[in-house]
């Protein structure tokens, strides 16, 4: 592969066992430039859309869609931050609400990092995409495996190849979906 993709090693496919009492961030629609991003904490789905955020929403329904519609997606387990997990859901909600939807100024990538930020004392600064981040997340011991659904014809000796993109990829995105949903 070349210096366009971000290798990404996946441990196997998801447990839904492991969805509903642990920590993930997760990115659907893998393939897709930019993919969205999102949170999932004891069973409950955090992250913002165009058209709001979904702060606590049952990861069920998420589950269940990404299998119908065969949607690749990645799974990063992280370890609990030594917080609890009241504190842990307040400080997701707070930072979903705090960005409230995708815009030209906040993509999904915004509230995760403030989220981060707070729960695991990391620095993101220098965060821009995920895959600035991901690196940062194994440097502090925070990512416990990677799962995946709907990637196996993707995946090369366990590995995603995670297509890079910039800020204009992701400003292109936004307004192709707002065309698509008529908010523009």
């Amino acid at each position: 592969m070349n210096d366009n993709f971000f290798p990404i090693v996946v441990n196997n496919t998801l447990p839904e066992t492991e969805i509903n009492n642990n920590f993930f961030l997760f990115l659907f629609r893998a393939t897709r430039i930019p993919p969205h991003l999102g949170l999932i904490f004891n069973g409950k789905v955090y992250d913002i859309t165009l058209v709001g955020p979904n702060l606590g929403t049952d990861v069920a329904a998420f589950i269940t869609t990404v299998k119908k519609k065969y949607t690749k997606t990645l799974f990063i387990e992280l370890n609990k931050p030594n917080v609890s997990a009241t504190e842990i859901e307040t400080t997701l909600v707070e930072a979903m609400k705090k960005f409230n939807n995708v815009s030209q100024e906040n993509s999904c990538l915004s509230p995760i990092k403030t989220a981060f930020k707070q729960l695991f004392d990391i620095q993101i600064d220098k965060v821009n995409y995920i895959f600035d981040l991901i690196p940062l997340l194994h440097q502090k011991n925070i990512v416990q495996h990677i799962f995946h659904l709907n990637l196996e014809r993707n995946l090369q000796e366990n590995t995603f190849y995670l297509q890079t993109y910039n800020q204009n990829d992701i400003q292109q995105s936004i307004k192709a979906l707002n065309r698509v949903n008529g908010i523009c």
